[in-house]
């Protein structure tokens, strides 16, 4: 069974999709988003096979839907446009699927066959990799903003206002100017996406700011009791000790 996410700020046009939709047995709707910036939230929390995603919506757009993801979150994509037929060749450069509107119903079906054939991991990451080419990612770019839910409400949380970050479980807590954040991503994960030059893994449940670092107090083995400018204290391990004096040399060499 293929998990459907349908993403337009259009109720006709999603309305559209549904009911195409429908006509495949072993394809689920697993929700309809009106906004990039649910979008983002439910591919995090559901894991969607596929996204039909609009382009063009107001605020953020498809695209910036895509730049906040995960590479390891990323689903497979059906492009959803209005734009004219010779603005869309980057798509067919990068063998990215698109439906142009008002949506054919051929077109509508042979998207979705390239989509289960989209099924293997392998294929997945082939498809990523496109994208992220598409929208100019070809080398690794950084977090900018974490997009984060507090009940009912989604905040933009920037990435140059956090403290640190502390694992908890398959999420992690950011630690912002006094506030705490949940968010739905791993230490791994998220360490991956932030920028090394400014933020530090000094454990394997804590990545800190080097801008807030204001000291450290060797224990014994390699590790130290680091203290932040907000006040909080963190012990790191041996495991990333490597990591903290290449930080320490480099702070020296300045």
């Amino acid at each position: 069974m293929m998990r459907a996410l349908i993403v337009d700020d259009e109720r006709l046009a999603r309305r559209g999709v549904v009911l195409r939709l429908r006509k495949f047995r072993d394809i689920e709707i697993v929700g309809e988003c009106t906004d990039g910036l649910s979008a983002v939230e439910k591919i995090l929390e559901l894991s969607p096979d596929v996204v039909f995603l609009d382009i063009q919506m107001p605020g953020m757009d498809g695209f910036e839907v895509l730049r906040g993801l995960p590479r390891d979150k990323m689903p497979g994509v059906i492009f959803l446009t209005a734009y004219e037929q010779h603005a869309l060749r980057a798509f067919e450069v990068h063998a990215l699927d698109y439906l142009l509107k008002p949506i054919d119903d051929e077109r509508f079906t042979a998207a979705v066959e390239h989509a289960r054939r989209l099924g293997d991991s392998a294929s997945r990451l082939r498809t990523t990799e496109r994208i992220l080419q598409m929208l100019g990612r070809d080398e690794e770019k950084y977090l900018s903003r974490f997009i984060v839910r507090t009940g009912s409400r989604i905040h933009i949380v920037p990435v140059e206002d956090t403290d640190w970050i502390r694992a908890a479980g398959d999420y992690t807590e950011l630690h912002v100017r006094g506030r705490t954040h949940l968010l739905r991503e791993t230490m791994n994960s998220l360490e991956q996406r932030l920028d090394p030059a400014k933020f530090l893994r000094i454990h394997r449940s804590r990545i800190v700011r080097t801008g807030c670092i204001v000291e450290l107090c060797p224990i014994d083995n390699r590790e130290y009791l680091i203290r932040l400018i907000d006040g909080s204290q963190h012990r790191s391990s041996r495991t990333y000790a490597d990591r903290l004096d290449e930080w320490l040399i480099r702070g020296k060499a300045q």
